[in-house]
């Protein structure tokens, strides 16, 4: 069966419509810069990649691969190059080189047999609160990472997130990696709250998408990772408990216990004794409720406590080897005041009460 192209170019999308066996839709989507290192991931890496194909063939390429729901075609050099999840396509070339189109569905004449990650139902109608939800509800891959569509509220905006899918359903809210391009986190109180970054790079989720996807279950945990180097050896500790009120209360902070496996030696930064963020609203540099400045400080948003020393913990601060000093950059303090150098930080959403002993 032929293929067919529809164009519109009065600023709608660039809609690809792929007739084979089944009818596979494809939306245009974004190509954003990023440095190589940090596409060579489980989320940005490619599952396979072909030469000398058009646009067209790209398309029906990708339409027949069963894992499949993401191409970017190279308009030059006629590289196709499919990926298995997500939203945008990145690349450290020549942004007008390229094009990126998502798959939207791939139906016949009674259902949809593929959709997006994150959508399922027999016409793609549905979609996964978050990450925990997609594995609870048998409807995402059991893949390590993938990124993932989620709609936390039933009427709500539909976010795209990256996912840990073999762990339980982890759903990141915050990531920062030193082998992808810099984002600045010292935002204002509005990008806190509304998200900021790119998704298969360096970001935030926002405050109010965290506590929209809270009201879904009654208990979760936060998980902090950090690893040394290129990602390798990840330590974890455990906040159970966790908790944030609305934007009318400043996200106040609640966090019920920590715990950690014995060989993740980094330890409490957050809710040890008089250094607790517990009850703690969240401060930006232009809606300061710290008492210490300490947003300009730190060089980020965050839950500080009422105290000159603000918090043992900076995750959102600048990179190391910035040159700044110590405070106003990534850091997190033992319960001995020992600093961890990390390169990698990143903060993980769970359903549940997750707790080592």
């Amino acid at each position: 069966m032929g293929i067919s192209i529809r164009v519109f170019l009065d600023l709608l999308p660039f809609v690809v419509a792929v007739s084979t066996s089944q009818d596979s839709k494809f939306i245009q989507t974004k190509v954003i810069e990023e440095s190589p290192d940090c596409m060579n991931n489980d989320y940005n890496g490619f599952i396979l990649q072909k030469p000398k194909l058009s646009l067209i063939d790209c398309a029906r390429f990708c339409s027949n691969h069963e894992n499949c729901t993401r191409f970017m075609f190279d308009k030059e050099d006629h590289i196709c190059s499919l990926y298995e999840s997500g939203e945008n396509c990145f690349t450290s070339e020549d942004l007008s080189k390229k094009v990126s189109f998502r798959l939207t569905s791939t139906c016949d004449s009674v259902n949809c047999t593929r959709c997006s990650i994150g959508y399922y139902g027999d016409q793609c109608q549905y979609i996964i609160k978050d990450c925990t939800d997609g594995i609870q509800m048998g409807v995402v891959p059991l893949k390590k990472s993938l990124m993932s569509f989620i709609q936390p509220l039933a009427n709500g905006p539909v976010l795209e997130v990256k996912c840990v899918f073999d762990w339980g359903g982890l759903t990141f809210i915050q990531s920062r990696e030193t082998i992808c391009m810099e984002t600045d986190f010292n935002r204002t109180w509005h990008d806190y709250s509304s998200g900021f970054g790119n998704r298969h790079g360096n970001y935030w989720i926002g405050l109010e998408n965290i506590y929209d996807i809270i009201q879904n279950h009654p208990n979760w945990t936060v998980i902090v990772a950090m690893a040394h180097g290129r990602g390798i050896n990840l330590v974890h500790g455990y906040y159970s408990g966790f908790n944030i009120t609305n934007a009318e209360d400043d996200y106040r902070i609640t966090i019920e216990q920590y715990s950690a496996r014995s060989y993740d030696p980094s330890g409490d930064a957050l809710i040890n004794g008089t250094y607790s963020i517990n009850g703690r609203p969240f401060s930006t540099y232009d809606h300061d409720i710290s008492n210490n400045s300490c947003p300009a400080r730190f060089g980020g948003g965050w839950w500080y406590v009422d105290q000159p020393f603000c918090c043992r913990a900076n995750v959102n601060g600048r990179r190391p080897d910035s040159g700044l000093p110590f405070e106003a950059t990534w850091h997190w303090l033992d319960n001995q005041g020992n600093k961890s150098d990390y390169r990698r930080i990143q903060l993980y959403l769970m359903r549940g009460n997750i707790i080592y002993t």
